[in-house]
């Protein structure tokens, strides 16, 4: 049985989106057959954060308060007929004394109903300058008022309005939403296949940026297995892997 050595170059690329919860592990595999690791370079790039939707689903009861401040406006109250009770037996008032005429017996009366804003006035003889009452008590009953539509002008200047949602449903809005990054960072740790830390390249993004990371100093010790890339995120973006390997591997015959 014979071994034969030959240079081998693999390519491959991984891209995934992240956030600051959840990050993602890219592997490296080092099967049994290789002799040695000359090169492996990765090129990482940070890249806008991608979706492939829109909108959600479904939604619950929820609050929502609008995002921006509404100027002065004016709200319409449509109230229609009210009917208040009248509290238990009492009396109307009739006739408001408003003077005396020339015969000392005579008292000018205003009469409290009110025709297209015409006063009336009538002139009746009594014993006593009185204001004139319903005679009798009238028993307990309501009044109907009819207010009909009101519209008042908000007292607060600018403001917002929150909102009670019912449960509600969405259709999903398909296609493609990408979200800048900027001020945002993607990070690298390196482990070997024992997991034990190898590397920690820190921030390697800020940003829309790339950068190339050399690994193969990491390699010349081999441990054969799935090596670990573990990569983190500030916040949402997509992060792009494109490894190069030169390596020399053997085949049994």
């Amino acid at each position: 049985m014979r071994a034969l050595y030959t240079s081998v170059k693999n390519t491959w690329q991984d891209a995934e989106n992240l956030d600051g919860t959840h990050g993602y592990t890219s592997y490296i595999w080092i099967p049994e057959e290789t002799f040695k690791v000359d090169v492996l370079k990765l090129h990482v790039w940070a890249e806008k954060f991608r979706a492939h939707s829109k909108a959600a689903l479904a939604g619950g009861a929820t609050v929502v308060t609008s995002e921006t401040t509404l100027i002065n406006h004016t709200h319409n109250v449509v109230i229609g007929t009210k009917t208040s009770a009248g509290g238990g037996a009492h009396r109307h008032k009739m006739f408001e004394l408003v003077g005396a005429y020339e015969n000392y017996e005579d008292y000018k009366y205003k009469c409290m109903d009110v025709v297209q804003g015409v006063e009336r006035y009538v002139r009746i003889n009594v014993d006593s300058d009185r204001p004139l009452w319903t005679y009798e008590e009238v028993t307990d009953h309501t009044h109907d008022v009819v207010i009909g539509t009101v519209t008042s002008q908000s007292g607060g200047g600018s403001h917002s309005h929150a909102v009670t949602l019912p449960d509600h449903t969405h259709g999903i809005d398909f296609g493609i939403y990408e979200e800048a990054i900027a001020g945002r960072t993607l990070s690298a740790i390196l482990y070997d296949p024992d997991g034990n830390m190898v590397k920690d390249f820190g921030v390697v993004c800020t940003g829309e940026d790339s950068v190339t990371l050399d690994l193969s100093g990491y390699f010349e010790t081999l441990k054969y297995g799935f090596w670990r890339l573990e990569l983190t995120a500030s916040g949402r973006l997509r992060a792009r892997l494109l490894y190069y390997e030169l390596c020399k591997m053997y085949a049994q015959f």
